[in-house]
């Protein structure tokens, strides 16, 4: 037959003392309850003091320049006029997983600073504060109190050290002028500022840019945000470009000094026939005959010129970069952040948590000496 396992006494007193820290929790419910109000009331406190932020997105479909070169009728035309447009086809030139950087870096962030924004009216039908973004961003921003409060120390330090010194207020040179080696300390703190406002992920499925703009307010969020998608446009544009703007600035100087020798040449050539139209000698024959050659390279020299221009052009063209909004910009009508309900729920569940624990380890740490004298007891 089989036996009963019995019970021993070491199973019994686990589970009587589980029983018993149960009703010591449920003994303490009131405190908890008071701990987890109190919670409650910080979370409140908080979430009321976290300034609010809006968030609008916009997403983009970058177009993929694919290594399979360029048309055939393309290619034909550019090979009439001694430029292969196959060359480096290959390559890309900028893609989408480096744009993430590309916004964090600070000659992009520098060129937002004098961005013109408007404020969103405080009151319907009134205009907006009109502000560039640089003056918005350094003295339009809210702070929760308590960075204040830990910002205080530092503030009062530099304003004893500044005691009998001669303040001069520091004159800012403008953007586009700006030294990058030595950029000025406003400068750095609105690069500093804006690179947490803005960020542009990738979707690795659909090779789509997402772009976002947090600001606390929702008008300049947007507008923010529809000057992003063109700077980096723009950026894009400049960065595959660069080659071949650099290619048709060659080859319109190039057309240009060809055309210059070409008119010249001709000119000598009118001038030797006008000037000798009555003597005949063979002398003469040979040197208008070379006038005439002279001419004629030089026009073929300038038309070649005028080709690779065109086909430059064409290739530029080609080589420019369209990035699609799938989702444009949009002022958002409510706040992303502070989650007010979400804080809430945190605090008074954190207070009432924390009560429980301190219940259980007061029990515990009573119940210890006991154990203990029993124990030597035996």
């Amino acid at each position: 037959m089989t036996q009963e396992r019995p019970v021993s006494g070491t199973d019994k007193e686990k589970e009587i003392d589980l029983l018993a820290l149960l009703r010591t929790v449920w003994d303490a419910r009131m405190r908890i309850v008071k701990y987890a109000a109190i919670g409650a009331v910080a979370g409140l406190v908080i979430g009321f003091s976290i300034p609010k932020t809006y968030v609008t997105t916009i997403k983009m479909a970058p177009e993929s320049k694919t290594g399979g070169g360029t048309s055939g009728g393309m290619a034909g035309l550019a090979a009439m006029a001694g430029i292969n447009l196959n060359a480096g086809g290959g390559t890309e030139g900028i893609t989408p997983e480096i744009f993430p950087d590309i916004v964090k870096s600070t000659p992009f962030l520098l060129e937002f600073a004098e961005i013109p924004v408007t404020l969103t009216p405080k009151k319907a039908n009134t205009p907006g504060e009109r502000m560039t973004l640089f003056e918005y961003v350094t003295e339009h921003q809210k702070k929760a109190w308590w960075k204040y409060i830990t910002a205080f120390p530092g503030q009062a330090v530099g304003w004893v050290l500044s005691i009998g010194r001669d303040r001069q207020e520091e004159r800012l040179p403008p953007v586009d002028s700006v030294d990058m080696f030595n950029l000025p300390g406003a400068y750095k703190g609105f690069v500093g500022a804006l690179s947490g406002m803005l960020s542009v992920e990738e979707d690795k499925k659909s090779s789509m840019l997402e772009a976002e703009v947090t600001m606390q307010d929702p008008l300049v969020s947007a507008v923010v945000a529809d000057s992003l998608v063109s700077k980096l446009q723009k950026y894009m544009t400049a960065y595959r470009t660069r080659k071949t703007r650099h290619d048709l600035e060659q080859n319109i100087r190039q057309n240009a000094e060809a055309q210059a020798r070409y008119y010249e040449a001709e000119d000598r050539l009118a001038q030797a026939i006008d000037q000798n139209r009555t003597i005949s000698s063979e002398s003469l024959r040979v040197r208008i005959e070379r006038l005439r050659n002279e001419r004629n390279l030089a026009y073929n020299v300038w038309n070649q010129t005028a080709s690779q221009v065109e086909v430059t052009k064409i290739k530029l063209q080609e080589e420019t970069p369209i990035a699609t909004v799938v989702e444009p910009a949009i002022v958002p009508d409510h706040a992303a952040s502070p989650k007010k309900a979400m804080i809430f729920i945190a605090f008074a569940f954190l207070g009432g948590f924390l009560a429980v624990g301190i219940v259980v380890v007061k029990s515990l740490l009573a119940d210890t000496p006991q154990d203990g004298g029993t124990a030597s007891a035996e």
